[in-house]
């Protein structure tokens, strides 16, 4: 089954605001794909929790609806 490009953003936006330091699921096994998309690795800056900063990246190759290397 193939989703519109504007439902997958909407689920990539719910999960990112799920993950991080008030995460609402935890997971036994951190999964690193989400649907067709793959959870990219970041390092977030020195401080970043404390100041209540948190980001996640998304790599859309290969999911329907965006271009190769888009993130």
């Amino acid at each position: 089954m193939t989703i519109s490009r504007e439902l997958m953003l909407a689920i990539l936006s719910m999960d990112s605001y799920n993950r991080g330091y008030g995460v609402g699921l935890n997971f036994t096994r951190p999964s690193t794909q989400l649907g067709s998309s793959t959870i990219l690795n970041i390092d977030l800056p020195a401080g970043s929790e404390p100041a209540g900063f948190y980001a996640i990246a998304y790599d859309l190759t290969g999911v329907s609806g965006f271009a190769y290397g888009d993130i």
